[in-house]
């Protein structure tokens, strides 16, 4: 526990660290925020140390044990699919100007939020950016991230936060030559109030979008590749993912709700960042929604269950 220390002046006063300069404004007693056993370390070496340097060696430890109990204080937020994932969709999903990438522009937008018990954030803002065209992207960005609620000493609290996004031209380039982008036809407006919607409220469901005209179930198929490790354990079982279709038809904040391990959860969520969607619908307009798919690993078959919004 923290708390003020007094020490007397006749312990540890200005005089005994820099002579009589400051002897007039010598106060009987000095004040500090640090533990006392702390406290009292300190001040056995400061009595041991010559009057010149006491002055910066204590200062030096206030500010050191301030900048602690400062970093004690901050909130830890953390994104319910992890940074991991995050980084993940940001890197396939940042849209970089034309102007930006012919000057090599690369830089940080700071995006403000605030963030409440249950995990709701508001208030989206651009503390600071590097370019001018890069900030509506990336508070587009963290407005789609869902939240896990705040902690801060073990607790759950309301706090207000801040997340960066990197923009890197060369890295960008470097993706997408690695990479096919994919066209989806859309044919209408999109929500914009970031609200995701429950199957019921839809007119439309979202269905999977494949350029080559495959199914979902055919993409499974061709695609899943069983992990040795699960294989050489004789692992298998359904993973069950949850995630976003958003506006775009791509698919965020994947969470894993039945865990099969052995490889085949990542597996399955290399499955699904690599999907594309016609989103789902209300009132006319594409909507973001919550979607559920079950994906199954059995050896000597490759099977997926249907999905459905939820």
């Amino acid at each position: 526990m923290f708390y003020g220390t007094f020490i007397e002046e006749s312990d540890f006063c200005p005089r005994m660290m820099f002579g009589n300069f400051f002897h007039e404004s010598c106060k009987p007693i000095l004040f500090v925020f640090l533990p006392q056993h702390y406290m009292d370390v300190i001040h056995h070496n400061i009595i041991k140390m010559k009057a010149i340097y006491r002055l910066p060696f204590f200062l030096a430890i206030v500010v050191v044990f301030f900048c602690v109990r400062v970093m004690a204080q901050q909130p830890i937020v953390t994104p319910i699919a992890g940074n991991s994932l995050v980084n993940d969709y940001i890197a396939q999903h940042l849209v970089y100007s034309q102007a930006d990438l012919e000057q090599n522009n690369s830089g940080k937008v700071v995006v403000g939020f605030h963030l409440d018990v249950a995990g709701n954030s508001s208030g989206h803002h651009v503390v600071s950016s590097f370019s001018e065209a890069a900030s509506p992207v990336a508070l587009d960005m963290v407005k789609k991230i869902l939240w896990e609620p705040a902690l801060r000493q073990g607790r759950i609290v309301d706090a207000d936060c801040e997340y960066e996004v990197t923009f890197s031209a060369k890295s960008y380039r470097r993706y997408w030559k690695r990479h096919e982008r994919v066209a989806i036809p859309l044919t209408l407006e999109s929500d914009t109030s970031y609200r995701i919607f429950q199957v019921r409220e839809l007119e439309e469901v979202a269905t999977p979008y494949f350029a080559d005209g495959r199914n979902f179930g055919q993409y499974i198929a061709e695609e899943l590749h069983f992990p040795e490790a699960a294989r050489a354990s004789e692992v298998q079982g359904v993973v069950r993912l949850h995630f976003v279709i958003e506006t775009d038809g791509s698919v965020s904040n994947i969470t894993i709700k039945k865990s099969v391990g052995a490889g085949c959860d990542n597996e399955a969520i290399r499955l699904m960042q690599n999907t594309h969607w016609i989103p789902a619908v209300k009132n006319g307009k594409y909507v973001r929604s919550h979607y559920q798919q079950d994906i199954t690993f059995q050896i000597g078959n490759r099977n997926y269950q249907d999905g459905n919004s939820y």
